[in-house]
């Protein structure tokens, strides 16, 4: 008994001292734990079907992961797990709530979902497991969410739509609908909370939002199917993941320049069945999921390539390269 709880400990202070990085493969319903020092994968663990998104507690004890479902069969769970232990901790159903996909904290406790088939935002209560609100957005698709970092308010970008919702969380209700172009997919917060970015996949542009007025200040444009967007933990940098051209774009979050675009992986030739995109994107490694760690390195899931690329942030180059289940996508790092 004593071994087994020093054995616990070890893991536990290895892991708390340590980057690591959880991996979501959507069409094999696993989720990864790798331990950066090393790339070494320390768990798999099982998900609900088709996870899409993952995010880490505040505290980083837990990861919770929006199980989406497929196209035939709609998810309505979310699996949490213990970062501590590396062990699938609960599964909460959502009852009638279909298609989560968005996911952050608002403290230790709560998380804030988007619900995609019922157009609408959920407010979930993790450690007692009940929906506590729901906030209708009444638009197409909505898919990704930011959430501001006084936790007023909430951003969601819906695809269908070309738009963003934006919720109060105090008066949990929706206050403004934004139009920011089409195919409003990728959406992130600077860190001061000034400006929203909002990647507009079918359109090839990034709107960017005044947080103060909830207006449109500027669009540019990033060719290749931009779909995620992450800033750096000092806000001065943002990537962009380009599903279409196989790169992320890296770009001045001030002067909104881009200052270099890195493709992440060779030519993909994996087996395209089943997954998202298919063929879509012929022979591109389809890069979607970003996460950046304290050390400035970018993580990045090429969901056609079935690996995720390490990518410097100053410098652009591809540090390595880890190897994933089948279509990985949700990233993050703790």
């Amino acid at each position: 008994m004593l071994k087994k709880l020093t054995l616990i400990s070890l893991l536990f202070l290895s892991l708390t001292m340590s980057q690591n990085l959880i991996v979501l493969n959507k069409s094999e319903n696993t989720a990864m734990f790798f331990d950066l020092k090393n790339d070494s994968l320390i768990a798999q663990l099982s998900t609900g079907e088709a996870p899409h998104e993952v995010a880490i507690s505040p505290n980083k004890k837990y990861a919770i992961v929006t199980n989406y479902g497929t196209r035939e069969k709609p998810g309505n769970s979310l699996s949490v797990y213990n970062l501590e232990r590396l062990t699938l901790e609960k599964t909460i159903y959502l009852g009638e709530l279909r298609r989560p996909h968005g996911v952050a904290w608002l403290d230790d406790e709560k998380v804030v979902i988007t619900i995609e088939a019922n157009k609408s935002i959920a407010v979930v209560d993790v450690k007692n497991e009940k929906i506590v609100n729901e906030i209708k957005t009444d638009q197409e698709i909505s898919h990704m969410l930011a959430i501001s970092p006084d936790k007023s308010k909430c951003f969601v970008a819906n695809i269908g739509s070309g738009s963003v919702s934006v919720i109060d969380l105090k008066e949990m209700k929706l206050i403004k609908t934004i139009q920011t172009g089409k195919g409003s997919e990728g959406i992130d917060i600077t860190p001061n909370g000034h400006e929203v970015w909002v990647t507009n996949r079918a359109e090839d542009s990034v709107a960017v939002i005044d947080v103060k007025t909830l207006d449109v200040k500027i669009k540019f444009k990033v060719d290749g199917f931009p779909i995620r967007v992450k800033f750096s933990k000092d806000g001065k940098i943002a990537v962009i993941s380009c599903a279409r051209s196989g790169e992320v774009t890296i770009v001045d979050a001030i002067s909104k320049n881009i200052l270099r675009r890195v493709k992440t992986a060779e030519k993909s030739d994996v087996e395209k069945t089943g997954r998202l995109f298919g063929s879509a994107f012929g022979d591109s490694p389809v890069p979607i999921g970003i996460a950046i760690d304290e050390q400035n390195f970018i993580y990045v899931a090429n969901s056609n390539a079935d690996i995720v690329s390490a990518i410097k942030l100053e410098t652009g180059e591809i540090v390595r390269i880890i190897k994933t289940g089948k279509e990985p996508d949700g990233i993050a790092v703790w």
